[in-house]
């Protein structure tokens, strides 16, 4: 081969990696698309976090003018920056006025989300609190009401189910308030919402229930079928405490819950309360609750914020749960671990605990990528507080801090040079299915002297990371406001990286 052929080749190859912005180091397929040209368009470097609306079309249910019947309604909305677009389109649902072509939810009446709440979206499910004018609807208003709701959330595939609540209570779906609606499907206008056979027998239904995370950080949830043994409200709590005592089948490397219902020491009582109404569960630990608990890695708080989030989320017109372990009747707890509010003491009005005393426990998990060791990147699953959980500063910071004594398995490193923090996120902002991350200085000084694989593992611990961000598909990197044309020698900065497959560890 000639030199001037063989300085051909070279300039080929130095060509090929400018267009993919890849090393030879980061196995790929051939003609794998990861790493996209500069584009055209030209995007201002964020200063900040620039918190930007983000225009959507979305399907509101509503009753059609014409038939009753539930109906698709296409609108244009602005969805709000970091939070799951089903928040604004459940306030759009309950507000929306009609039109020529539909009604709106309830005609004459608007229903509102109770005063200071907000959705909660854990893992596949989102719990919905209506304000205490629900309780006026009659069965049919509420029916439409559950299904038009469901059905408007789950358009996302993220939520797969809904649970209906009123003033922090379940309602139920008979005029007593003793059967369960259970956590809520989409459904046609002619199915079934709900399936409760007729008599006191065997049943089975969809719960969503609350399982302790690692290390006392708080509680994740699942929905999942449960069979109860009866509709009678102790055969029910029994299941749930049953359920929760065996493993989560889709959430990994959670703590074993020991058996609830063998730690009891009487029998469960369910009385209506004396003050504010509904029905509170009496639930009797044996005094080894306490030293069972400690041994299984759950902290006392965690096991009461599950237990409490299980029961008031299905069972109808539970206002809350009393707890006694032995001698001792629960009235506080001061949670330690949990990633939001440890340290404070939280007191239960008149000894009951309410869903509301645990909102700081809610958990969902959240991917990140590290180093494995040998040159790819592991998918870690780690719970985070679940507004926090489509932040980028938040997921930034999370690498930062490298794997957790939990998480770590042989060879799994932080790829982030140790001298980098937060404060080297100068900024960041969402253009369509975009990040652009403005990173410091000290980010690129750091990074100076990287080997092309360090280079590779860094850049795409991020892009892999972001990518796992809803309606996100691709990284743009900025240094100080500018483009470099690399990091540390290796791959090619300015354009925007997608999603790598390849590079992650099988």
């Amino acid at each position: 081969m000639t030199r001037k052929q063989s300085k051909g080749i070279s300039l080929l190859l130095c060509a090929i990696l400018l267009l993919t912005g890849c090393s030879p180091a980061v196995p790929m397929r051939e003609n794998s698309n990861v790493t996209l040209p500069p584009a055209k368009a030209v995007y201002q470097a964020p200063e900040g976090d620039e918190q930007r609306d983000k225009v959507e079309t979305v399907l509101l249910y509503l009753p059609s003018a014409s038939t009753g019947q539930l109906t698709p309604l296409s609108m244009t909305m602005a969805l709000a920056p970091n939070r799951h677009p089903a928040e604004t389109a459940l306030s759009r649902l309950l507000s929306y006025s009609g039109s020529e072509t539909v009604r709106p939810l309830l005609e004459g009446q608007q229903l509102e989300v109770y005063t200071g709440s907000a959705i909660e979206i854990l893992g596949s499910t989102a719990t919905v609190n209506l304000g205490a004018g629900a309780l006026a609807l009659d069965s049919q208003q509420m029916l439409t009401v559950c299904r038009a709701i469901t059905n408007t959330l789950t358009q996302w595939n993220d939520i797969r189910y809904v649970n209906i609540l009123i003033a922090s209570r379940q309602p139920g779906i008979d005029i007593t308030a003793t059967l369960p609606m259970g956590s809520l499907r989409r459904t046609q206008n002619e199915e079934a919402l709900w399936d409760i056979p007729a008599g006191d027998t065997r049943f089975t239904s969809v719960a969503t229930l609350y399982y302790p995370a690692n290390v006392g950080k708080g509680v994740l949830a699942e929905a999942r079928a449960v069979t109860f043994a009866s509709k009678t409200m102790s055969d029910m709590v029994m299941g749930l405490l049953t359920a929760l005592s065996a493993d989560a089948p889709s959430l990994q490397g959670l703590p074993d819950v020991p058996s609830l219902d063998l730690l009891l020491a009487e029998r469960v009582i369910v009385s209506d309360s004396t003050t504010g109404g509904g029905r509170v569960v009496s639930l009797h630990f044996q005094e080894a609750a306490n030293e069972v608990f400690i041994n299984a890695g759950i902290p006392r708080s965690v096991m009461m914020a599950s237990i409490v989030l299980t029961l008031t989320t299905f069972l109808p017109n539970i206002s809350g749960v009393s707890v006694r372990i032995g001698q001792e009747n629960v009235r506080a707890l001061v949670p330690t671990g949990v990633l939001e509010g440890g340290g404070q003491e939280i007191l239960f009005q008149d000894g009951i605990m309410r869903r509301a005393d645990f909102t700081n426990f809610l958990l969902n998990m959240v991917p990140l990528y590290f180093d494995n060791g040998e040159g790819r990147l592991a998918r870690v699953q780690r719970p985070l507080p679940y507004y926090r959980a489509q932040h980028v500063r938040a997921l930034f910071e999370q690498l930062l801090g490298g794997p957790e004594a939990v998480e770590i398995t042989p060879g799994l490193k932080n790829p982030m040079p140790g001298g980098i923090t937060s404060a080297d996120l100068i900024g960041f902002t969402v253009e369509n299915d975009t990040v652009l991350v403005n990173l410091s200085e000290n980010f690129l000084q750091q990074c100076q002297g990287l080997s092309p694989q360090q280079e590779t593992l860094v850049i795409y611990s991020l892009v892999n990371t972001f990518c796992e961000l809803r309606g996100i598909r691709r990284v743009r990197f900025y240094v100080a406001g500018q483009q470099p044309e690399t990091l540390s020698g290796a791959l090619y900065l300015p354009g925007e990286f997608l999603f790598n497959p390849n590079i992650i560890q099988q």
